[in-house]
Protein backbone atom coordinates (compact mmCIF):
# COMPACT_ATOMS: atom_id res chain seq x y z
CA UNK A 1 0.00 0.00 0.00
CA UNK A 2 1.10 3.54 -0.74
CA UNK A 3 0.15 6.46 1.09
CA UNK A 4 0.79 10.51 -0.36
CA UNK A 5 0.83 12.55 2.48
CA UNK A 6 1.07 15.97 0.82
CA UNK A 7 -1.37 16.75 -2.40
CA UNK A 8 -2.96 20.16 -2.40
CA UNK A 9 -6.67 19.71 -3.87
CA UNK A 10 -8.79 22.57 -4.99
CA UNK A 11 -12.55 22.90 -6.46
CA UNK A 12 -12.70 22.47 -10.00
CA UNK A 13 -13.68 26.06 -10.97
CA UNK A 14 -10.63 27.57 -9.44
CA UNK A 15 -8.10 24.54 -9.21
CA UNK A 16 -6.03 25.56 -12.72
CA UNK A 17 -5.64 28.86 -11.50
CA UNK A 18 -4.94 27.66 -8.27
CA UNK A 19 -1.99 25.28 -9.86
CA UNK A 20 -0.25 27.89 -12.00
CA UNK A 21 0.04 30.37 -8.65
CA UNK A 22 1.71 27.82 -7.18
CA UNK A 23 4.08 27.43 -9.82
CA UNK A 24 4.39 30.98 -10.10
CA UNK A 25 5.08 31.29 -6.28
CA UNK A 26 8.44 28.47 -6.58
CA UNK A 27 9.09 29.49 -9.97
CA UNK A 28 8.68 26.42 -11.26
CA UNK A 29 6.47 24.84 -14.03
CA UNK A 30 3.22 22.87 -12.40
CA UNK A 31 2.86 19.35 -13.68
CA UNK A 32 -0.52 18.72 -12.70
CA UNK A 33 -4.32 20.98 -13.03
CA UNK A 34 -4.84 20.61 -9.35
CA UNK A 35 -8.50 18.91 -9.24
CA UNK A 36 -9.40 15.95 -6.79
CA UNK A 37 -10.18 14.05 -10.43
CA UNK A 38 -6.76 14.21 -11.92
CA UNK A 39 -5.24 13.20 -8.42
CA UNK A 40 -7.38 10.19 -8.15
CA UNK A 41 -6.78 8.95 -11.37
CA UNK A 42 -3.09 9.44 -10.96
CA UNK A 43 -3.47 7.34 -7.95
CA UNK A 44 -5.76 4.71 -9.85
CA UNK A 45 -2.63 4.33 -12.86
CA UNK A 46 0.16 4.48 -10.32
CA UNK A 47 -1.25 2.12 -7.31
CA UNK A 48 -1.26 4.65 -4.48
CA UNK A 49 -3.71 3.74 -2.19
CA UNK A 50 -4.35 6.90 -0.57
CA UNK A 51 -3.62 10.70 -0.63
CA UNK A 52 -3.74 13.36 2.27
CA UNK A 53 -5.36 16.12 0.73
CA UNK A 54 -5.22 19.84 2.00
CA UNK A 55 -5.26 23.32 0.97
CA UNK A 56 -4.32 26.55 2.47
CA UNK A 57 -6.22 29.52 3.92
CA UNK A 58 -4.94 33.15 2.79
CA UNK A 59 -7.51 35.26 4.87
CA UNK A 60 -8.87 34.18 7.82
CA UNK A 61 -12.20 34.15 6.57
CA UNK A 62 -11.47 31.80 4.36
CA UNK A 63 -10.24 28.70 6.57
CA UNK A 64 -13.69 27.19 7.10
CA UNK A 65 -14.84 27.19 3.54
CA UNK A 66 -11.45 25.15 2.92
CA UNK A 67 -12.07 22.68 5.90
CA UNK A 68 -15.79 22.67 4.26
CA UNK A 69 -14.22 21.85 0.79
CA UNK A 70 -11.52 19.07 2.50
CA UNK A 71 -14.50 17.54 4.39
CA UNK A 72 -16.88 17.23 1.52
CA UNK A 73 -14.33 15.14 -0.76
CA UNK A 74 -13.28 13.16 1.87
CA UNK A 75 -16.87 12.19 2.65
CA UNK A 76 -16.97 11.40 -0.99
CA UNK A 77 -13.93 9.05 -1.23
CA UNK A 78 -13.59 7.47 2.48
CA UNK A 79 -11.55 4.93 1.04
CA UNK A 80 -9.19 6.88 -0.70
CA UNK A 81 -8.89 10.80 1.23
CA UNK A 82 -7.34 11.77 4.71
CA UNK A 83 -8.03 15.65 5.05
CA UNK A 84 -6.23 17.95 6.74
CA UNK A 85 -8.11 21.38 7.86
CA UNK A 86 -5.99 24.71 7.78
CA UNK A 87 -5.71 27.61 10.08
CA UNK A 88 -5.08 31.20 9.29
CA UNK A 89 -2.89 33.15 11.97
CA UNK A 90 -4.96 36.22 12.18
CA UNK A 91 -8.05 34.39 13.02
CA UNK A 92 -10.04 35.83 16.17
CA UNK A 93 -10.58 31.94 17.52
CA UNK A 94 -7.84 29.30 16.43
CA UNK A 95 -9.43 27.30 19.05
CA UNK A 96 -12.92 27.37 17.92
CA UNK A 97 -11.25 27.05 14.61
CA UNK A 98 -9.60 23.65 15.32
CA UNK A 99 -12.74 22.72 17.21
CA UNK A 100 -14.49 23.11 13.57
CA UNK A 101 -11.71 21.10 11.79
CA UNK A 102 -11.94 18.23 14.23
CA UNK A 103 -16.16 18.29 13.99
CA UNK A 104 -15.77 17.60 10.08
CA UNK A 105 -13.60 14.64 11.11
CA UNK A 106 -10.33 16.48 9.38
CA UNK A 107 -7.25 14.81 10.84
CA UNK A 108 -5.00 17.45 11.42
CA UNK A 109 -3.89 20.91 10.00
CA UNK A 110 -2.14 22.17 7.18
CA UNK A 111 -0.03 25.53 7.16
CA UNK A 112 2.03 27.43 5.27
CA UNK A 113 4.17 30.37 6.68
CA UNK A 114 6.04 31.48 3.42
CA UNK A 115 2.47 32.16 1.67
CA UNK A 116 0.52 33.29 4.40
CA UNK A 117 3.49 35.67 5.71
CA UNK A 118 4.71 34.79 9.23
CA UNK A 119 7.24 33.74 11.10
CA UNK A 120 7.33 30.11 12.79
CA UNK A 121 8.17 31.02 16.02
CA UNK A 122 6.13 34.58 16.39
CA UNK A 123 3.34 34.85 18.56
CA UNK A 124 0.81 34.64 16.28
CA UNK A 125 2.71 31.15 15.34
CA UNK A 126 3.29 30.04 18.74
CA UNK A 127 -0.62 30.54 19.60
CA UNK A 128 -1.62 28.10 16.72
CA UNK A 129 0.97 25.24 18.15
CA UNK A 130 0.29 25.80 21.70
CA UNK A 131 -3.48 25.06 20.81
CA UNK A 132 -2.69 21.77 18.60
CA UNK A 133 0.22 20.48 20.87
CA UNK A 134 -1.30 17.15 21.84
CA UNK A 135 -4.22 17.58 20.25
CA UNK A 136 -4.03 17.22 16.00
CA UNK A 137 -0.97 16.77 13.66
CA UNK A 138 0.53 20.04 11.92
CA UNK A 139 1.99 19.77 8.17
CA UNK A 140 3.77 22.88 8.05
CA UNK A 141 5.97 23.77 4.56
CA UNK A 142 9.57 24.54 6.07
CA UNK A 143 12.33 26.15 4.13
CA UNK A 144 12.77 28.27 1.39
CA UNK A 145 15.90 30.38 1.32
CA UNK A 146 14.17 32.87 -0.68
CA UNK A 147 11.97 33.98 2.39
CA UNK A 148 12.62 34.44 6.27
CA UNK A 149 9.90 32.90 7.39
CA UNK A 150 9.71 28.71 7.64
CA UNK A 151 13.70 28.24 8.17
CA UNK A 152 14.54 25.15 9.91
CA UNK A 153 15.87 27.34 12.57
CA UNK A 154 12.64 28.73 13.26
CA UNK A 155 11.22 25.39 13.55
CA UNK A 156 13.78 23.95 15.98
CA UNK A 157 13.00 26.14 18.10
CA UNK A 158 9.08 25.23 17.90
CA UNK A 159 9.83 22.15 18.82
CA UNK A 160 12.09 23.02 21.73
CA UNK A 161 8.62 25.28 23.18
CA UNK A 162 6.25 22.55 21.99
CA UNK A 163 8.06 19.13 22.42
CA UNK A 164 4.83 17.19 22.28
CA UNK A 165 3.58 18.75 19.00
CA UNK A 166 3.37 16.37 15.94
CA UNK A 167 4.93 18.13 13.49
CA UNK A 168 5.38 16.89 9.57
CA UNK A 169 7.90 19.56 8.19
CA UNK A 170 7.56 19.35 4.57
CA UNK A 171 9.94 19.02 2.05
CA UNK A 172 12.57 16.98 4.43
CA UNK A 173 12.71 19.55 6.66
CA UNK A 174 13.43 22.52 4.79
CA UNK A 175 13.02 23.16 0.88
CA UNK A 176 16.08 24.37 -0.74
CA UNK A 177 17.45 24.64 2.97
CA UNK A 178 17.92 20.68 3.43
CA UNK A 179 21.87 21.14 5.01
CA UNK A 180 20.30 23.57 7.99
CA UNK A 181 16.93 21.18 8.50
CA UNK A 182 19.86 18.24 9.21
CA UNK A 183 22.05 20.36 11.31
CA UNK A 184 19.05 21.54 13.36
CA UNK A 185 15.57 19.16 12.79
CA UNK A 186 16.86 15.25 13.22
CA UNK A 187 15.96 14.17 17.06
CA UNK A 188 13.28 17.22 17.93
CA UNK A 189 10.83 14.74 17.15
CA UNK A 190 9.28 15.90 14.04
CA UNK A 191 8.58 14.01 11.19
CA UNK A 192 9.19 14.98 7.44
CA UNK A 193 7.99 14.51 3.88
CA UNK A 194 9.98 13.67 0.84
CA UNK A 195 7.75 16.05 -1.24
CA UNK A 196 9.46 18.71 -3.48
CA UNK A 197 12.70 17.44 -2.47
CA UNK A 198 13.99 14.61 -4.96
CA UNK A 199 14.09 16.58 -8.01
CA UNK A 200 16.67 18.93 -6.16
CA UNK A 201 18.51 16.05 -3.99
CA UNK A 202 20.87 13.55 -5.59
CA UNK A 203 20.41 10.07 -4.96
CA UNK A 204 22.56 9.52 -2.62
CA UNK A 205 22.15 13.16 -0.73
CA UNK A 206 18.54 12.10 -0.68
CA UNK A 207 19.21 8.98 1.35
CA UNK A 208 21.92 10.65 3.56
CA UNK A 209 19.24 13.23 4.73
CA UNK A 210 15.88 10.18 5.39
CA UNK A 211 18.70 8.37 7.75
CA UNK A 212 19.61 11.31 9.15
CA UNK A 213 15.78 11.81 10.24
CA UNK A 214 15.59 8.07 11.08
CA UNK A 215 13.46 6.42 8.15
CA UNK A 216 10.90 5.98 10.63
CA UNK A 217 10.13 9.98 11.09
CA UNK A 218 9.93 9.98 6.86
CA UNK A 219 6.76 10.03 4.89
CA UNK A 220 5.83 9.70 0.80
CA UNK A 221 4.72 12.71 -0.39
CA UNK A 222 4.53 14.47 -3.93
CA UNK A 223 3.35 17.79 -3.50
CA UNK A 224 0.60 17.53 -6.09
CA UNK A 225 -0.05 19.49 -8.19
CA UNK A 226 3.64 20.71 -8.24
CA UNK A 227 4.54 17.19 -8.74
CA UNK A 228 2.93 13.88 -10.57
CA UNK A 229 2.51 11.72 -7.82
CA UNK A 230 3.36 9.03 -10.20
CA UNK A 231 6.65 10.38 -10.73
CA UNK A 232 7.62 11.16 -7.41
CA UNK A 233 6.64 7.35 -6.50
CA UNK A 234 9.38 6.38 -9.16
CA UNK A 235 11.78 8.52 -7.97
CA UNK A 236 11.79 7.51 -3.77
CA UNK A 237 11.74 3.53 -5.85
CA UNK A 238 14.84 4.17 -7.39
CA UNK A 239 16.75 5.39 -3.91
CA UNK A 240 19.28 2.95 -2.33
CA UNK A 241 17.01 1.84 0.41
CA UNK A 242 15.81 -1.32 1.52
CA UNK A 243 12.45 -2.55 0.64
CA UNK A 244 11.38 -2.08 4.29
CA UNK A 245 12.77 1.00 4.44
CA UNK A 246 10.87 1.54 1.49
CA UNK A 247 7.36 0.40 2.68
CA UNK A 248 7.78 2.33 6.49
CA UNK A 249 7.95 5.51 4.02
CA UNK A 250 5.06 4.70 1.35
CA UNK A 251 2.59 3.27 4.01
CA UNK A 252 3.53 2.50 7.43
CA UNK A 253 4.76 5.14 9.94
CA UNK A 254 1.79 7.45 7.96
CA UNK A 255 -0.33 4.43 8.87
CA UNK A 256 0.94 4.49 12.70
CA UNK A 257 0.88 8.16 12.75
CA UNK A 258 -2.39 8.81 11.51
CA UNK A 259 -4.53 5.87 12.50
CA UNK A 260 -5.06 4.68 8.99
Amino acid sequence: MIFDAHAHIYPDAIALKAAHSIAEFYDIPVLCDGTLGTLLDIGEKNGITRFLVHSVAMSPKRTRHIDDYIAQCVREHPDKLVGFGTLHPDSPDIAADIDYAVSLGLKGIKIHPDMQLFALNEPRALKMFEALEGRLPVLIHTGDKRYPYSNPRRMAEVMQRFPRLTAICAHLGGYSEWEEAVDLLPGTGVYVDTSSSLFALSPERAVEIIRAFGVDHVLFGSDYPMWNPGEEKRRLEALALTQEEKQAIFYDNAARLLGL
